[in-house]
């Protein structure tokens, strides 16, 4: 958790007594019960996890705030699935790994009016989580080791800048590939609101030195907008094109297209958007990848193209969701209550293959105090045969708390 971008305190020396006073407290934890059916597999993954989070945020001290966060994630009961550590191959794989760790610990300085600058290991959620997130439906958070800087200072426009050093991904440190030393700069700039919505533009270039196959660079930008069509009724809109290149150590020279079109309707609590996504390739020699992303968000809660097979990804389908509106008497204890559910048609980019489709639902449920409830559903079915889309089903129950 951390304050909002760009923010500046109206005293940037602050005193000890403010830095103790306006400081933050932070808990999250979450118990998950995942069963995963994979063909061609012997046995079902049936992982019972929790996780747990605490942070601390200062309040202003000379012109700077200071943050740490703790995590861990522990089995409760027996292993029985492939945490893609401990050997278990047999299963599919839960990526939820027994661990302990810093998530975040940094130092931020409000010294220069209209920027934020940001040192040590942060958590962030850049725009959708496309291209870089904290992948939080797993129990342990993906997180970055470098340097940040939020900018308000031209009017008209919020810019940010990123580098990352190291990622920690979330297959903990005792996984070979957990860390990634990388040398990774994030240029985003976005538009204050305009009558037809906000433009954002950005630069990713990802050298990734332990993955040299998903280094890359993206060029690109995104229109995102609703309007108002009378009677209660609003269309939404996201239009975004990219462009990603070799770069770094990427050892095939490559140009692909990256395109997202999603036009959708609301009406009440109800919102229904047509999605069209293109993950293209270079005739097969590669294609367009985001290491760094939460992908589970993204085609499909089956986890099915976290890595975008080299022939591309086309992905069309329908989302629907529906957030219950408040209501009284015997069933107010649905209030807040969210539904979604989406239908995927996937094919290739290049090569004419129909990878097959999927079934997802998802339900959340705030509880008293804290507490919510989640449940979650996804079914792949494979079409052409092909040895990394085998078809699976995914049933996943969750019980959290945040403070």
């Amino acid at each position: 958790m951390t304050s909002a971008p760009g923010a500046l305190a109206d005293d940037r020396r602050g005193d000890l007594e403010t830095a103790i006073k306006d400081g933050k407290l932070w808990l999250k934890s979450r118990y998950r019960y995942e069963y995963v059916d994979q063909a061609g597999l012997p046995k079902d993954a049936r992982a019972s996890t929790l996780t747990g989070n605490v942070g601390v945020e200062s309040g202003l001290f000379h012109g700077f705030r200071a943050g740490v966060e703790g995590e861990f994630v522990v089995n409760i009961g027996p292993e029985d699935f492939n945490n893609t550590i401990n050997g278990r191959t047999q299963y599919p794989v839960v990526a939820d790994v027994q661990s302990i760790e810093f998530d975040q610990a940094y130092i931020k300085s409000y010294h220069i009016p209209g920027v934020v600058l940001l040192g040590g290991r942060y958590l962030k959620n850049l725009d959708n989580e496309r291209y870089v997130g904290s992948v939080a439906w797993r129990q342990n958070d993906q997180t970055f080791d470098g340097a940040t800087a939020d900018i308000t200072a031209v009017p008209g426009v919020t810019g940010f800048y990123g580098y990352i050093g190291n990622v920690n991904r979330i297959f903990s440190d005792e996984s070979p590939v957990g860390n990634i030393h990388s040398n990774v700069h994030l240029f985003h700039v976005e538009s204050d609101p305009l009558p037809i919505g906000t433009l954002t533009g950005y630069t990713y270039l990802m050298d990734l030195y332990g993955l040299p196959t998903q280094s890359n660079a993206s060029f690109g930008g995104f229109l995102k907008g609703k309007q108002d069509l009378g009677s209660g009724l609003t269309f939404k809109y996201r239009f975004e094109y990219a462009r990603q290149t070799n770069y770094g150590n990427q050892p095939v020279d490559y140009g692909v297209n990256y395109a997202f079109i999603a036009p959708g309707l609301s009406w009440g609590g109800l919102t229904t958007t047509l999605i069209y996504e293109l993950l293209g390739s270079d005739n097969g020699a590669a294609a367009f990848q985001t290491p760094l992303a939460t992908g589970h968000i993204f085609n499909g809660f089956a986890d099915v193209f976290l890595v975008t097979p080299a022939t591309g990804l086309q992905d069309y389908y329908v989302d629907v969701r529906y957030d219950l509106p408040k209501i009284e008497g015997s069933l107010s204890f649905l209030n807040g209550l969210g539904l979604i559910a989406q239908y995927h048609e996937f094919r290739s980019d290049v090569g004419g293959i129909d990878y097959g489709s999927e079934f997802d639902f998802y339900a959340i449920l705030p509880l008293r105090h804290g507490f919510y409830t989640q449940f979650k559903y996804a079914n792949f079915q494979q079409a052409d045969i092909l040895p990394t889309t085998s078809s699976r089903e995914k049933v996943i129950f969750g019980l959290g708390y945040e403070y």
